[in-house]
């Protein structure tokens, strides 16, 4: 007899457990319902991006010097600029400049280091 009394005892301490669970549950789900919504209504807002945000760069190309800053910053040696030497003005003529967006890491050393914003 005394085993069937634990056996439902234990029923009965486990019933309560879920139940707890259960109500913890949505009372998270209900602490939400009660937020305003984050969406924003696209052509008359706009998003409020932070200052840390990484994302695409963009590339000025009549602003660089090809000074190569970018290429010894970044942790892989990702940018590939290629110059060639104007001897008469004695200054550096940038041909092409190229990121493999697939390999790069987003990590904006080339932005931050750039002496003329040109990225």
């Amino acid at each position: 007899m005394f085993p069937m009394v634990t056996e439902f005892m234990n029923y009965g301490q486990q019933t309560v457990r879920v139940a707890r669970y259960i109500g913890q549950g949505f009372m998270i789900t209900l602490s939400h319902a009660n937020r305003l919504p984050v969406t924003i209504q696209y052509p008359y807002e706009k998003l409020i991006t932070s200052e840390r945000f990484r994302s695409r760069i963009h590339f000025e190309f009549d602003k660089c010097i090809a000074c190569e800053v970018c290429v010894r910053v970044c942790p892989i040696d990702l940018p590939i600029v290629d110059w060639k030497l104007e001897t008469d003005i004695r200054k550096k003529r940038l041909l092409n400049y190229s990121i493999d967006f697939g390999i790069c890491t987003f990590c904006g050393n080339c932005v931050e280091y750039c002496p003329t914003n040109c990225l």
